[in-house]
């Protein structure tokens, strides 16, 4: 065809058409000098994503739960929480698979762990030190890890896993070199404090201070809990322990970790299997009322709800709730001590937090 012949609406096509091919010419031309770049791009912002940490905010304590089971629900992980400060951390307890819950949060970073805290040496408090001792030496922590603890048995809990991982750490220093893996930096270092009475300072730096008290949860030695004091905000964790007497000295705290029991529904979990015909789970649901701490008052037992009625809280957080916190009953259980309690009550999570900004009354739960 003619250029004479053509009208100016098929001109007019033709231009547009010629320009859009250039256009999509220009664009493949790019591409292909650039793909590669764009390639590395793409894999380094997924890389990013498990690698780095961005720095938190400052000045605010924040407290990460990464463990909230007992052994009775191994299929969530078991005690651990974080107190996070200026990026630093300190871990209070280490149960088993808390330390995988640690790593996959995706703000706390392990080569930042400052200090371990045991409450005490039953395996679902301490179960996961090996993998948390691993886990911030291979991301670059620059010490000896300390474990601090009461009795005894922290010490042999320490030797323990050191030995077991003794293997691990030749294998790993050799592989990288001594000067990569320093072999001291892979070790955990027992902290033993004498048994506090009433409440012992056992460590201090330049973000917190951890005060450490005696618990009810015999016949385990050296059951302790912590206070954990950043200016002037404050956690405290109960750890195990039956209900306590008196608990006055948690008045006015930020956060109160509480470890809770339902010992009505619990009872009847261990008549339900001696009746059908689980003799050891019935004894074992019946014993573990002894030294943990009664929820709800029945039977004329004291619990939770009365024991802090006059206590002034921020937050009640429940944690190692037994049976089950998943529990259709268990459930029922907890929503009506959360109805009856004048607090703010929260049921502790896998990857819950709460923040709490220094020289502040906010209290932020996530």
């Amino acid at each position: 065809m003619k250029i004479e012949n053509l009208s100016e609406k098929n001109v007019l096509k033709l231009v547009v058409v010629t320009l859009f091919s250039i256009m999509l010419l220009t664009v493949a031309v790019v591409l292909s000098f650039n793909l590669d770049t764009l390639k590395q791009n793409f894999f380094d912002k997924q890389v990013e994503t498990l690698t780095l940490i961005p720095d938190n905010e400052e000045n605010v304590l924040r407290v990460v739960f990464t463990g909230v089971s007992s052994p009775l629900t191994p299929h969530i992980a078991q005690q651990s929480v974080v107190i996070s400060i200026n990026n630093k951390n300190y871990v209070f307890d280490a149960g088993s698979r808390s330390t995988a819950n640690f790593i996959s949060q995706g703000t706390l970073d392990a080569a930042f762990i400052e200090a371990v805290f045991i409450t005490h040496t039953h395996s679902d408090h301490i179960g996961s030190l090996g993998e948390l001792v691993l886990a911030s030496w291979g991301r670059g922590r620059t010490s000896s890890l300390p474990v601090y603890g009461a009795g005894k048995e922290i010490q042999n809990v320490v030797d323990g896993f050191n030995l077991a991982y003794l293997p691990d750490r030749e294998h790993r220093t050799v592989h990288h070199g001594e000067e990569f893996f320093k072999p001291e930096n892979g070790l955990l270092i027992a902290k033993i404090f004498q048994m506090p009475n009433p409440e012992r300072l056992v460590f201090e730096d330049s973000n917190i201070k951890v005060f450490a008290f005696v618990v009810p949860h015999g016949p385990i030695h050296g059951a302790v809990g912590y206070r954990i004091i950043a200016d002037d905000r404050s956690v405290v964790i109960s750890g195990d322990t039956d209900v306590m007497d008196n608990y006055d000295f948690v008045n006015g705290v930020d956060v109160l970790i509480h470890e809770t029991i339902i010992e009505e529904i619990s009872t009847k979990v261990s008549e339900s299997a001696y009746r059908l015909g689980n003799e050891r789970i019935g004894e074992i649901f019946k014993d573990i009322n002894d030294y943990h701490a009664n929820l709800i008052d029945y039977d004329n037992r004291p619990g939770l709800l009365s024991k802090l009625e006059e206590i002034d809280l921020g937050i009640l957080a429940l944690i190692h709730i037994i049976p089950d916190k998943d529990n259709i009953i268990v459930k029922r259980a907890l929503k009506r001590f959360k109805s009856k309690s004048k607090h703010n009550v929260v049921i502790a999570d896998i990857n819950m937090e709460v923040q709490l900004p220094l020289n502040s009354k906010e209290i932020i739960v996530k």
